[in-house]
């Protein structure tokens, strides 16, 4: 610009007029191609960082031992992915190019260099107050709308039940009213960043008409020349304009600030050094001194609670409603941690053992079964193959488990056999079937421990009769079986019984000495006929 005022339009330069175009018209496709390749580098960038962390992200996800913000870690990664490889990243790496602007002004004049850097103090200034003034709204919209999002999955999942008990309406409306306020917080988030950006745009287009005439004077004065005159106001503009974006990017940025300290928060505590790997365990396992306190305020979910049982063993756990039988079962494999207290796997503590071999060696049946979106074989396999295990060996394990839980020509007989696909929780498959193939899945690989959770709550004679015989046949090859149960048929053979009454213990030692002490004969188990081909 500077050469188009001073050189061609003083002297008439047509050749130089076209050589300077022509030079401007490289120099502009030279930065447009620069522009296009960091865009895709940084598009490589986001997707390498992706391929990099999220299996790890995800892995301490599935291991942390209360929710927390478990369920949105990956939601909250990509915030973060997207915000190192979009806007805000650019805006952050075109800000070097600032004090090269700077310092080409003062070259031209002291004074513009003076007021480029005013002009962009300003705009820092602006930045900062725009982030206090949004950083507390944008926290709290971004957790109730995770919360939100949260329930609104929650709520499709449960659609047969909301529907069949009328409760549709009244749950629409109040997931509204919360998404409502989520949405409440994040609009003024974003009124008030707005009225920011709004600013500093406001000053950006200022400072660059001021430089007009800012440069119009000195020109006057003869301290620059009158092509400089342009040259003040572009120099404004482009030294301005990485501030203004990152003014315009700071909703983004703060996004991913809050996301990444919950990512931080999820490898807080997290194992540094890999656990020592232990031999296969024979199956004793020891608790002492349970403890899981409720929510504050609230009486503890387990008080000292302690159990032990050895292999060939069957320790029964029974309990009223609510005296927390599941809850000990999920502290015992390992899914929820307890306050205190201590568990002990042949003599280790839970925690010196890896995870994922060590649930290798236990079996687990929940209370709500919890069947995968997958097939019914990749369910009883525990999905062993997407970690690469030899396929002829986990279908011929998938036939024996099913066969040991006496299910398997229950699921021949389903439209794809063990093809079969089902949804979330087994959806596609009645309660009973689910129950009998996730006993199967507790079954796999013939566990060393075996922790059931009311495997017979849904279950007919002929499914009970299965589940007794596959409980025997566990014990007579040396698994340790424990199960926690309202109906005591399944318990008639137990060696052992824990009783619970409000997350304490009641009685505790030999099956028969605890039945004297509650005045109660052992149940007779049904004897149904179970088919040999169901095992």
């Amino acid at each position: 610009m500077m050469q188009v005022y001073d050189r061609v339009v003083t002297t008439g330069g047509i050749l130089t007029l076209v050589w300077l175009t022509i030079v401007v018209a490289f120099a502009l496709g030279t930065l447009s191609a620069l522009d296009g390749i960091r865009s895709r580098i940084m598009i490589r960038a986001g997707l390498r960082l992706d391929r990099l962390l999220s299996r790890d992200i995800l892995d301490h996800a599935l291991r942390m031992t209360r929710g927390g913000r478990a369920p949105q870690v990956m939601r909250d990664f990509d915030t973060v992915r997207q915000a190192f490889s979009g806007p805000p990243a650019i805006a952050l790496m075109d800000m070097p190019w600032v004090p090269i602007y700077v310092l080409v002004a003062f070259l031209l004049h002291w004074i513009l260099g003076v007021a480029v850097i005013v002009g962009a103090l300003v705009l820092l200034g602006i930045t900062i107050l725009n982030e206090r003034a949004t950083r507390d709204a944008t926290k709290a919209a971004t957790r109730t709308l995770s919360q939100s999002y949260g329930e609104q999955e929650r709520l499709v999942a449960q659609a047969e039940l909301v529907r069949s008990q009328g409760m549709r309406e009244a749950l629409v409306a109040r997931h509204v009213e919360r998404r409502a306020t989520g949405l409440g917080l994040t609009s003024s988030h974003q009124f008030a960043s707005g009225q920011y950006s709004s600013i500093a745009k406001f000053w950006r287009m200022f400072l660059q008409s001021a430089a007009l005439g800012l440069g119009a004077y000195l020109a006057v004065e003869r301290e620059i020349s009158s092509g400089a005159i342009i040259a003040a106001s572009v120099l404004m503009g482009r030294a301005l304009q990485p501030i203004e974006l990152l003014v315009g990017a700071w909703k983004p940025m703060t996004d991913a600030r809050e996301a990444l300290s919950n990512l931080v928060e999820l490898y807080t505590g997290a194992p540094r050094t890999k656990a020592f790997p232990l031999p296969a365990p024979a199956g004793r396992i020891e608790a002492r001194g349970l403890t899981l306190w409720g929510p504050k305020g609230a009486p503890p979910i387990l008080a000292n609670v302690g159990v032990e049982g050895g292999p060939g063993e069957l320790i029964g756990i029974t309990g009223p409603s609510g005296a927390g039988k599941s809850t000990l079962m999920r502290v015992l494999v390992g899914a929820v941690a307890p306050d205190s207290g201590e568990i002990r796997v042949d003599g280790s503590e839970l925690r010196d053992w890896d995870p994922e071999t060590l649930a290798g060696h236990i079996g687990y049946l929940p209370q709500d079964c919890a069947l995968l979106p997958g097939t019914v074989a990749e369910n009883i396999a525990r999905f062993a193959l997407a970690r690469g295990d030899d396929p002829e060996a986990v279908n011929r394990k998938v036939i024996a488990a099913a066969t040991a839980a006496g299910v398997h020509t229950l699921v021949t007989q389903l439209p794809e056999g063990y093809n079969h696909v089902v949804g979330w929780g087994g959806e596609g498959l009645s309660y009973g079937q689910r129950q009998r193939v996730a006993l199967a899945r507790a079954l796999y690989g013939d566990p060393a421990i075996l922790l059931l959770d009311e495997p017979n709550a849904a279950l007919d004679a002929e499914g009970e009769a299965a589940l007794i015989a596959a409980i025997g046949k566990a014990r007579a090859r040396g698994a340790t079986v424990l199960v926690a149960a309202h109906r005591v048929a399944v318990l008639a053979a137990a060696t052992k019984l824990l009783v619970l009454v409000g997350g304490r213990v009641q009685h505790w030692g030999p099956a028969e000495e605890v039945r004297q002490r509650l005045q109660i004969r052992a149940p007779e188990p049904r004897l149904a006929e179970v088919k040999a081909s169901n095992g």
